[in-house]
């Protein structure tokens, strides 16, 4: 985890209510963990904070999952960063309040303070499993990069293809240009896709193979997931949506209640946790 100024590359309209920001990853320090990644490693899965406005207002950072993150190709300059090279990060966000307006607003060139990356993501699925990777709203973010990154996997041979399903109540909040070829795209009200939620088009769809679940999205849907996939005797990783004050489990704030009746912190245990000990009621 680190903070740092950057610059905005792009930041353009994906669907009704959605934008899509990129901003410049600077190189990293060259740390390990103990798994031997990079430290900074932004991969499927974790997310960073932004302050989204002035000093002042709104008070508390915005945290945003990663949607994409790439190599640029491009060497920073200075010519001292020991052979790093520089990076391009993305989120996708809704319209909600002040600081997302703030962000709305945003152009290529102006900056951008970044904390990050922070919270656990995505194990990779077991050998022989099918990935199907289930979006709903705002959580087709986190799930397009894992898309990507288990795409990338399975071209090298290292898992199956992944199927993405994404739901929205219309068309017009389906972020169609961001979508890889292949998604199942579902709709409430049948203007686009499977006429239906995704756990309706995914409680009759074949994988061809046992299947390791993946979700973000609204609680009800999460739960629906996970009824699914205890069917299926499957594994079932899920990033919750949680308020999140400050973004590395000092205040507690985004306490994500279990089964158990245990309680652990989004941002810090999670985002991503097993699905199955989830109190999905409890977050409805």
């Amino acid at each position: 985890m680190r903070r740092f100024d950057t610059i905005v590359t792009a930041n353009r309209p994906v669907a009704d209510g959605y934008r899509e920001l990129r901003f410049a990853w600077p190189p990293d320090d060259g740390r390990r963990a103990d798994d031997g990644r990079e430290a900074d490693d932004p991969a499927p899965g974790r997310f960073f904070t932004l302050r989204a406005g002035g000093r002042y207002d709104p008070a508390l950072r915005r945290p945003f999952a990663f949607s994409d993150w790439r190599p640029s190709g491009r060497r920073p300059s200075g010519g001292e960063d020991g052979g790093a090279i520089a990076g391009e990060a993305a989120c996708v966000f809704q319209l909600r309040g002040r600081g997302t307006a703030h962000l709305a607003t945003l152009r290529p060139g102006d900056s951008l303070d970044v904390l990050g990356p922070l919270g656990r993501g995505f194990a990779k699925p077991p050998r022989g499993a099918r990935p199907l990777l289930i979006a709903g709203g705002i959580g087709v973010g986190p799930m397009l990069y894992l898309a990507a990154a288990l795409a990338a996997d399975a071209a090298a041979g290292l898992c199956e293809a992944p199927i993405l399903a994404v739901g929205a109540r219309t068309a017009a909040l389906v972020p169609v240009g961001l979508l890889p070829a292949g998604t199942a795209v579902c709709t409430d009200d049948g203007s686009a896709g499977f006429r239906g939620t995704v756990a309706d088009w995914l409680a009759s769809f074949d994988p061809g193979l046992p299947p390791a679940f993946y979700a973000c999205g609204p609680a009800p849907m999460m739960a629906a997931v996970a009824a699914v996939a205890a069917s299926r005797r499957a594994p079932y990783e899920a990033a919750v949506e949680q308020w999140m004050a400050c973004g590395v489990g000092a205040c507690a704030g985004c306490a994500v209640r279990l089964r158990s009746g245990d309680y652990v912190k989004a941002c810090s245990d999670g985002p991503v946790l097993d699905g199955g000990l989830v109190d999905w009621e409890a977050m409805a």
